[in-house]
């Protein structure tokens, strides 16, 4: 996956660190050269010392071929620019941190997949968004296994199945089990029987390597690695 990732900030840090362990094809936008330059000589990745809202800089990261951007200033008028500069290059994955609050509705309506204020903020959640967009939260289990929150979309291709079913048919990865349903503000717990409808929280064990896989069940259109 060719990722874009514009800031290189705590946040942007974590974002780089995290694609990068996950082999991704990683370029990064930094204003500040000082900043450019630590993450050149610390990062095995693509370094572009400049700034993001000009669209040469963006088509020098190879913006056109890009599969996803993020987004990690602390400027969001600056973030918000390079998302509708990005949109309109056709990158189709669009995901951006917010700073004020008060924003989200606002970056909400330009399209993005996942907007995020810094008070929620953590890169690996902005990284997993770029693989999943609805995954909504994980936790790291250790030894490769994450447990996975994500919401059943209308795409989805379990919608309306039985738990049973999924297994017989082999609809989910290996290693994949579903732990819990929440269903309208239900905690249900699982079995042969129980059917998975549009909407339902599903928290699902899964290994890290199957996130996109996992997501693309769950009815979000995913990027390939």
């Amino acid at each position: 996956m060719h990722i874009i990732i514009v800031g290189s900030g705590r946040t942007g840090k974590h974002i780089i660190e995290a694609a990068l362990n996950d082999r991704q094809n990683v370029y990064v936008i930094e204003k500040d050269k000082e900043a450019a330059n630590w993450v050149a000589t610390n990062f095995d990745c693509v370094v572009i010392h400049g700034d993001a809202t000009r669209c040469e800089i963006l088509k020098e990261a190879k913006a056109e071929q890009a599969d996803a951007i993020i987004v990690t200033t602390h400027d969001d008028a600056v973030n918000a620019l390079v998302i509708l500069l990005a949109k309109d290059m056709g990158i189709k994955r669009l995901v951006s941190s917010v700073n004020n609050d008060d924003l989200l509705p606002v970056f909400e309506q330009l399209g993005i997949d996942t907007v995020e204020s810094p008070h929620r903020l953590n890169g690996r959640y902005l990284y997993r968004a770029v693989q999943g967009p609805n995954v909504k939260e994980f936790l790291d289990l250790g030894d490769g296994f994450e447990l996975l929150e994500i919401i059943v979309e209308h795409q989805s291709s379990i919608a309306n199945k039985l738990i049973k079913d999924l297994n017989k048919e082999k609809i989910l990865p290996a290693d994949t089990l579903i732990n819990l349903i929440k269903r309208n503000n239900q905690i249900i717990i699982p079995e042969g029987d129980t059917r998975i409808f549009v909407n339902d929280i599903v928290v699902v064990l899964s290994r890290k390597n199957q996130i996109s896989s996992i997501s693309k069940v769950f009815g979000a259109a995913i990027l390939a690695k």
